[in-house]
């Protein structure tokens, strides 16, 4: 990842959370490289919020840099409200992925595992319905 450009389209249902995340991609490959749907926990500052799904393929261009926006499903796990609300207060949040993600390069497919992490700041967190 070049930069992350933050989260937008974040709308809260209940055990839902869907958004969009925004970040420009690098791909050295000569080919086009592609996220498959896939499933990873998150955490915000070190808790648990639930798990992510990426409904949609994702292709990133060849041998340069892609602005992707990315719309995303969590399934939030019980007190994920409470825990949303208390951090809106906050200047910034650590977000962090864990798990595996798809990808595939032509025809081949390979589950790559990963463990990123960043600081955000937290205005995405205006709650719409």
């Amino acid at each position: 990842m070049v930069s992350f450009n933050g989260v937008s389209d974040f709308k809260f249902k209940p055990g839902k959370i869907n958004f969009t995340v925004n970040a420009d991609v690098s791909n050295s490959n000569k080919s086009k490289l592609k996220f498959h749907p896939s499933t990873f926990d998150v955490f915000i500052q070190q808790k648990k919020l639930g798990q992510i799904s990426n409904p949609e393929k994702v292709v990133l261009k060849r041998n340069g840099v892609t602005e992707v926006s990315a719309p995303l499903i969590a399934n939030t796990e019980r007190g994920a409200l409470i825990q949303l609300t208390t951090l809106s207060f906050k200047d910034s949040v650590e977000i962090q992925f864990i798990g595996e993600v798809t990808v595939g390069l032509g025809i081949f497919k390979k589950k790559i595992p990963i463990n990123e992490s960043f600081k955000t700041s937290t205005r995405f967190l205006k709650f719409k319905n």
